[in-house]
């Protein structure tokens, strides 16, 4: 019986070495403003006092260590319940309103027979995003009343991030077979009918996925957004 094959080591390519360097800013921007800033944590285990004149970083170091003892009085103070309770619910309505938004006008831009209009439509939903949430605020300071803050927040949400969102899924719309709606067509199937029994079901994946991201953030607490 013959030996079996060794397999050989992959050796470094030029593909490699293109696809580091596309990868490389991604990463770079990763350990910059995802990484790095996780040392901050430490602060929790801090005493954190600030001294006038000094850096943050000077400040942290030379703050004496308080062990659990913040978390010791989050736990018995009375406002853990109305923070678990307020990051929830603003969650839940931020997934649920977020997806139906975002899958619903992605929908009704692919329908759209004028690509420029349907274009311009992308862009107007998209500008938001790249918008920070201090320039934001300034949009409705003017408006801001304390009885309909729950509101306000969750329309400021929708309104910064749904674009980002439609955009992701018009894609995967444009990706959608065109011969299964000549088929409906063919069919007899009206544009809902098309919409409910072909574009949603071929969005499942891309629904589910953005679902399981979007609930992994459920604690990640856009600070901008409340701050």
């Amino acid at each position: 019986m013959s030996k079996p094959s060794k397999k050989k080591k992959g050796r470094w390519t030029k593909n490699d070495t293109e696809l580091t360097v596309m990868a490389l800013p991604t990463t770079i921007w990763y350990i910059l403003f995802c990484f790095l800033p996780m040392f901050g944590l430490i602060i929790a285990f801090k005493n954190y006092k600030i001294t006038g004149g000094k850096s943050f970083i000077y400040n942290l170091f030379h703050s004496d260590w308080a062990g659990f003892k913040n978390f010791s009085f989050l736990i018995r103070s009375n406002d853990l319940f109305v923070i678990l309770r307020n990051t929830i619910l603003y969650n839940l309505a931020f997934l649920a309103l977020g997806m139906v938004f975002s899958v619903g006008l992605a929908i009704m831009i692919s329908l759209l027979h004028n690509k420029r209009a349907s274009k311009v439509y992308q862009t107007m939903m998209f500008f938001p995003y790249f918008m920070s949430w201090v320039v934001a605020s300034y949009f409705l300071d003017a408006f801001m009343s304390a009885g309909v803050w729950p509101f306000i927040l969750i329309f400021m949400y929708l309104w910064k991030s749904t674009g980002y969102n439609m955009v992701i899924y018009l894609s995967s719309i444009s990706g959608i077979d065109t011969t299964l709606y000549e088929a409906a067509v063919m069919d007899g199937a009206n544009k809902r009918q098309q919409v409910w029994h072909i574009t949603l079901p071929c969005l499942k994946s891309d629904i589910i996925m953005m679902f399981i991201l979007n609930v992994g953030k459920v604690y990640y607490s856009d600070v901008g957004l409340f701050f």
